[in-house]
C-alpha cells in the first residue's frame, strides 16, 4: 500500500510539472495597439486597437485599415496593420507605432515579475522598413509613461522595466515614415517569436521565458484603377477611330 501511495503521489507531481511546463510560455496579450502621428492630423496621435480594449480612430479620419492576426493560441504569432489614406490629404512627418502590453504565465506566476530589455532597433529613417525608435516601461497603470508618449508621438528609448527593476512589462516600436501621400497604404508587420528576432525582448525569470517582439514597416502606392465611365469613353473612341480607317477608301 506505501508503495502504491509513493507511486501515485510521484506520478501525480509529475503530471504538475508536466502541466506547468507546457503552460511555461503561454502569453496572454492583454492590448496590441497601432498609432500613428503627423502634425496634418493634429497633436495627438491617433489609436487603432485591435486586441484588448482601447480606441478606433484610424477610420473617422479617412484611414481605412484591414487588420489580420496569425496569432497562434499561445500568443506567438504575427499581425499585420493594412491602412490606405483615402482622408484625401497628404500626411507628412509621419511616425507610426506598435504598441504590445502581455504577460507571460500571468496565472501561475502574476504578472509584475517581469522585465524587458532592447536587443536591436536599427532603423536609420524613413529610407527603410526597420524600427527607428523603443521604448519598455510599466503600461501606466502606476508610473508608466509609455501611452502618454505613444499619444504624443516619441518614444523616449528608454527601458524602465529592467532586469533587477521587474514589474508589469509593455513594449513600443516606433517608425519614422515620411510622407503618406493621399491614396498611398501602409503595410506593418509585427511579429512575437520565441526565437531572436532583433527588437525588444520581454522576459519572465520564474518561467525561464523569453520572447520577442519586433516589426517592419512600409509605404506602398495603390494601383489605381480607371473609373468604368472613362474605360468605357476609351473604348467607344478606339472602336470609332477603327472603324473610320477602315471605311476610309483606298486611293489609287
Amino acid at each position: 500500500m506505501r508503495t502504491t501511495i509513493v507511486k501515485l503521489n510521484i506520478t501525480v507531481i509529475a503530471a504538475v510539472i508536466a502541466l506547468w511546463s507546457t503552460q511555461a510560455w503561454s502569453i496572454a496579450i492583454n492590448q496590441y495597439s497601432a498609432f500613428i502621428n503627423s502634425p496634418d492630423i493634429g497633436s495627438v496621435s491617433l489609436e487603432d486597437t485591435q486586441i484588448g480594449s482601447g480606441f478606433n480612430e484610424f477610420q473617422g479620419f479617412g484611414l481605412d485599415v484591414i487588420f489580420t492576426s496569425n496569432l497562434g493560441a499561445n500568443g506567438l504569432g504575427s499581425v499585420i496593420w493594412d491602412i490606405t489614406n483615402n482622408s484625401g490629404s497628404d500626411l507628412t512627418n509621419v511616425w507610426f507605432f506598435g504598441f504590445l502590453d502581455a504577460d507571460i504565465d500571468e496565472p501561475i506566476n502574476s504578472y509584475f515579475n517581469e522585465s524587458g530589455a532592447l536587443v536591436g532597433v536599427v532603423g536609420t529613417g524613413s529610407g527603410d522598413t526597420a524600427a527607428d525608435a523603443w521604448e519598455i516601461d510599466e503600461p501606466g497603470f502606476l508610473f508608466g509613461d509609455i501611452y502618454d508618449n505613444l499619444l504624443a508621438g516619441s518614444l523616449d528609448n528608454l527601458n524602465n522595466v529592467s532586469a533587477g527593476f521587474e514589474d508589469d512589462v509593455s513594449l513600443g516600436l516606433g517608425f519614422d515614415i515620411g510622407s503618406l501621400l493621399s491614396d498611398q497604404s501602409l503595410l506593418a508587420t509585427f511579429d512575437i517569436s520565441l526565437n531572436n528576432i532583433d527588437g525588444l525582448s520581454h522576459t519572465d525569470p520564474d518561467s525561464d521565458t523569453t520572447f520577442y517582439f519586433n516589426g517592419s514597416v512600409a509605404v506602398q502606392d495603390v494601383l489605381s484603377v480607371p473609373e468604368p465611365g472613362t474605360l468605357m469613353l476609351f473604348v467607344i473612341g478606339l472602336t470609332g477611330f477603327l472603324m473610320m480607317k477602315k471605311a476610309s477608301p483606298v486611293s489609287v
